[in-house]
């Protein structure tokens, strides 16, 4: 049948998990240090967007080249994380001890928002790093702006990894291949959100740097290969 060509749409979607399988392990290969999760996530999206726009980037010599690019600055936003998410932890836990009945709503709202923009964070941040040239201040403050452009999107994706979690619970017969498939599902999903909105955010930086004549030394970097100059890529 057609559909079982090479180049067909079931093939392709073959080839599609089967990279993103491969792209997993190896991401989380480079995890297991705990500190290099900042660049091994930097790395691991940007060949995931890379396969989710149907370049078909080989995975391991592009993976390992992103995340000796970006190792300085993820590592940075990484540490910075983990303190973060420390602290909430810290309040979640101090309010299921103290008993949920016994906690004020304008606080426990308060938590579950400051909560939701810290996992949107930790799921943008660092795709932006591995995408655009940027310090860790403007990373940060290009994660917040991202995650409230695309708050609904993001949190679909939150919800999604909860379903996920409430899936491997109430079936632990099929744990790996919830988690597998769970898992490449929102990585997916989230490149698709993150293809999307840098296309606009790349955009952007374009039009600041023709209203500057070129002053503006913003950067991009095409996924796998070096970084370039937006002008340069618009020229393309």
């Amino acid at each position: 049948m057609d559909i079982f060509k090479h180049d067909g749409p079931v093939m392709a979607f073959l080839n599609t998990v089967t990279d993103l399988m491969i792209l997993d392990l190896l991401c989380l290969v480079c995890c297991i240090p705990i500190v290099t999760i900042g660049p091994a996530l930097c790395a691991k999206y940007a060949v995931a967007m890379r396969i989710v726009r149907r370049e078909e980037p080989t995975i391991v010599k592009p993976f390992f080249k992103a995340f000796k690019e970006n190792f300085k600055q993820a590592l940075i936003a990484w540490l910075i994380l983990m303190v973060v998410i420390l602290l909430v932890w810290i309040d979640w836990s101090w309010m299921i001890d103290k008993g949920f009945d016994n906690v004020s709503p304008a606080y426990f709202g308060a938590a579950m928002f400051i909560s939701i923009i810290v996992s949107f964070i930790v799921m943008t941040i660092f795709p932006i790093i591995s995408r655009f040239e940027l310090t860790v201040k403007e990373a940060f403050k290009t994660a917040a702006l991202f995650s409230m452009l695309y708050f609904f999107g993001l949190l679909a994706i939150v919800i999604l990894i909860g379903f996920s979690i409430f899936a491997c619970i109430k079936y632990m017969q099929w744990l790996p291949l919830i988690v597998a498939l769970g898992h490449i599902s929102i990585v997916y999903c989230l490149c698709l959100i993150f293809v999307r909105g840098f296309k606009k955010l790349e955009d952007k930086f374009v039009d600041v740097e023709d209203g500057e004549n070129g002053e503006d030394e913003a950067k991009v970097m095409n996924l796998g290969e070096e970084k370039t100059d937006i002008s340069e890529k618009r020229e393309e």
